[in-house]
């Protein structure tokens, strides 16, 4: 390739021209967007100065402060969006006012069933309102018309929130029909692109390079929450390499650290047969270690549905931490005592939330099961703790009451968990890099010292910054740190 710089330019063109249009149709393979039409407060006009008093009744119940909201969700995706793709439910939420009546006032007539079939549907009274899981083909759009009361709270609006299996759920803000003129020009530029890259590439073929396969045997130890992630990275490359044997086994990134250092310090043969995920940096004390950097991850504070909740401010999860808070009551929600879910010390995942979030090291241990202080009485917070992701996430999806944090795309299989927004900024890569969202992590590969050349170290490595192991890294919900123009070394990957 370095021989033919005429393919290499071809090339680079043709993939950066794919590669814009083939993301552009991605993040649009699942999408609903949804648009608030309406968002007013029902008044008398002119308003005479409280010389007139007016009482707001529906169904012969006074409303105080009433207003409408009428909202538009449509699929404007590329694929057709089915009820069990809802991960968690569309969910409108309308700054604390509560909802007085709901209906649906557009839909086709096998959506208008549906709904109709859902004889608890509007649930009212509550400050947020639950859309029944309907299947939207492409195009398919529903109206819904909501009677409110109650005062919104300040520079609230109205929004749709949800979790949707592979696509992103966006509020609409484009105005008038057909594409923007923007849209026209990039496509115009874009189709150059492609046809001057063809133009140099039919002279200039090219064969992409193969991978480079090492003989030997490599140990990969760490974080429990990366384990499923290397796995497949792993099984992806030993399917090219089959001379290699490396296996896997997730528990906990600063125990995997520990390790690492003490076996390599004291076998100067394991050094090259061992290699560690880390959930962020490890300790200056580990100077011996050498980090590569692989990925960005989101992690997201968890909660039982029972507790009602689906926004937290950092504030309230540090008095929750911090016991005192120890009953959801005391946030608005039912009467529910809380159950604090945590990772064991050897957890990078419990490093980042301490140092990103709590800003301090988590409670002591206090419970064996959850639910009674039976290791500490004396204790102001009920606090567990579990070795793995998996079963640390287990005991919150059971648990009425329980509240934890995990990496995001681990969280997605539970049915009794909601991910809470932290600080009103929702628990993914977008807030991560847009907004400010804190609770995020690099995942790191740590060797003994710099891999040599050519060892099945340096291999797997070298694989890890392929278009292959990326692509396995997206899916698990990953930004990989170098990715084509997007590079995230000088920024989060530091």
């Amino acid at each position: 390739m370095s021989n033919n710089l005429e393919a290499t330019v071809g090339l680079a063109g043709l993939a950066a021209s794919v590669v814009g249009y083939l993301a552009a149709l991605w993040l649009k393979r699942k999408r609903i967007s949804y648009r608030v039409h309406l968002d007013t407060p029902v008044g008398v006009t002119p308003t005479h100065g409280g010389e007139i008093e007016v009482e707001w009744r529906y169904q012969g119940e006074v409303v105080k402060e009433p207003s409408f909201a009428l909202v538009r969700i449509m699929n404007t995706g590329s694929l057709e969006i089915r009820e069990d793709d809802f991960r968690e439910p569309l969910t409108l939420e309308f700054g604390g006012r509560r909802v007085v009546d709901a209906k649906v006032i557009e839909a086709d007539d096998t959506l208008m069933r549906i709904v109709a079939r859902d004889k608890s549907w509007p649930p009212v009274g509550d400050t947020e309102l639950v859309l029944p899981k309907v299947p939207l083909n492409r195009k398919n759009r529903i109206k819904v018309l909501v009677l409110l009361t109650g005062k919104p709270e300040p520079k609230s609006a109205v929004a749709c929130v949800g979790f949707l299996s592979g696509g992103k759920i966006v509020r609409d803000t484009t105005t008038g029909n057909g594409p923007s003129k923007r849209s026209v020009v990039l496509s115009g530029i874009a189709m150059l692109l492609v046809g001057a890259s063809l133009a140099l590439l039919i002279s200039s073929p090219w064969s992409p390079r193969p991978t480079t396969c090492a003989a030997g045997e490599v140990k990969i130890t760490g974080s429990s929450a990366f384990d499923p992630v290397a796995k497949d990275i792993v099984d992806a490359y030993l399917k090219q390499c089959d001379s290699a044997a490396v296996t896997v086994q997730g528990r906990g990134s600063l125990d995997g650290l520990r390790e690492l250092d003490n076996v390599a310090r004291n076998d100067p043969a394991q050094r090259e047969a061992r290699i560690v995920m880390s959930d962020g940096p490890a300790s200056r004390n580990y100077h011996n270690l050498t980090p590569h950097p692989v990925g960005v991850v989101a992690f997201s504070i968890v909660v039982n549905k029972a507790t009602g909740r689906h926004a937290l401010t950092g504030d309230q999860v540090k008095a929750i931490f911090g016991g005192d808070v120890t009953n959801w009551n005391q946030l608005g929600g039912p009467d529910l005592p809380i159950s604090v879910v945590s990772r064991g010390g050897g957890s990078g995942t419990r490093l980042a939330f301490e140092e990103k979030v709590l800003g301090r090291p988590e409670p002591g241990l206090s419970s064996n099961d959850c639910v009674r202080r039976d290791r500490d009485p004396t204790a102001k917070v009920t606090r567990c703790e579990y070795d793995s992701t998996a079963a640390q996430l287990d005991e919150v999806d059971r648990l009425p009451g329980a509240i934890g944090y995990a990496e995001v795309s681990a969280t997605t299989k539970y049915t009794n968990l909601n991910r809470v927004k932290l600080d009103d900024r929702d628990p993914d890569l977008d807030a991560v890099i847009k907004r400010g969202y804190p609770f995020w992590a690099v995942e790191y590969l740590y060797t003994y010292g710099p891999p040599q050349n050519g060892r099945l170290v340096d291999s797997l490595l070298e694989y890890m910054n392929s278009d292959a192991a990326k692509n396995i890294l997206r899916r698990a919900g990953y930004v990989p740190c170098v990715d084509g123009p997007q590079d995230l070394m000088g920024t989060l990957c530091r």
